[in-house]
């Protein structure tokens, strides 16, 4: 898929689910309201973190869209890896309060009473969240977004949260075991923390330029075309379905500059784009195949590249 019309699909996924985010937070800020359920009310406010994270990701997406220019050669699609750490902000924050929650439940346990219309109304809303982390996570291998994917699991987040108060209320109604909603809670907060752990790894290896690719591959494919001697000096960048890749390649010592350019670096570059979906740039260097190949690889920088 173009890397436009990948983007305008994402953008799509995004306004549909921050529609259903946005009717998931009415019905348990209005519930909370009525039935004067103070968790409830809490949690339909969490909500709104989800409706955040998708109107966050429209922007992300917007700015994504960009093509390249004189500012930013290389595109603008770490935009959207900056709209997923936004979102782990999001999950911290809610990671803080829920925590913070859990602990003065325990300490201080309470008994109310549930309606059967507040056990469906809350069971209505698990069901659009189950929805919106199947379409959203599902959207989001479709499209290789690590965007989508941070937002659904955001949305997990969201179910046991409100799976918890649903369980917390029903207990809590009949007295059975009041402390129960603290420890739920807090085990919740930890699984939630995984989520945070998980996202920021993922964002990392994208900001910090880690190798998007193995260089053992793009070697073995590189050397694969005819009239490539070696391949060293290896690098690519970016995300998976978005990177570039840069390299040294080595081809016969007598061979002009135009052939070794325009026939097997063109073809080398072939190769590339058909054995590995997303790159859109390869940068190579033409070394001469002579003795001094090994040598001169380890000048300079040659030391410092991944593999040799």
């Amino acid at each position: 898929m173009e890397q436009k019309n990948r983007l305008l699909e994402i953008n799509r996924v995004l306004w549909r689910t921050l529609f259903l985010n946005l009717s998931v937070c009415i019905i348990k800020i209005v519930l909370g309201t009525v039935t004067g359920i103070l968790a409830i009310t809490a949690d339909g406010i969490h909500s709104l973190g989800d409706s955040l994270s998708n109107i966050i990701g429209l922007f992300g997406v917007r700015f994504a869209r960009k093509k390249p220019d004189e500012k930013y050669p290389y595109g603008y699609d770490k935009f959207e890896t900056i709209a997923t750490l936004i979102i782990t902000g999001i999950i911290f924050t809610t990671l803080f309060t829920i925590t913070k929650s859990g602990v003065e439940k325990l300490l201080h346990p309470q008994s109310i009473f549930v309606t059967a219309t507040t056990f469906y109304l809350m069971t209505v809303s698990i069901g659009i969240n189950i929805f919106v982390v199947w379409y959203e996570g599902r959207a989001g291998k479709r499209l290789e977004s690590e965007l989508l994917i941070a937002d659904s699991s955001e949305t997990k987040g969201d179910i046991l949260i409100s799976t918890f108060v649903l369980l917390g209320s029903f207990l809590m109604s009949r007295n059975i075991f009041p402390w129960l909603d603290g420890v739920i809670t807090l085990i919740i907060a930890f699984f939630i923390l995984r989520i945070i752990v998980s996202i920021i790894r993922s964002t990392a290896k994208i900001l910090c330029d880690a190798q998007v690719i193995d260089p053992k591959e793009i070697h073995t494919c590189v050397m694969s075309v005819p009239g490539a001697k070696f391949c060293h000096a290896i690098r690519s960048h970016g995300r998976k379905e978005s990177c570039f890749v840069d390299l040294h390649l080595g081809v016969e010592e007598k061979m002009s500059i135009d052939e070794a350019h325009d026939i097997i670096s063109h073809e080398v570059k072939k190769k590339l784009d058909e054995t590995f979906s997303g790159i859109r740039a390869v940068n190579i260097h033409i070394e001469p195949n002579n003795e001094n190949a090994r040598e001169r690889k380890n000048r300079v920088f040659g030391k410092k590249d991944l593999y040799q």
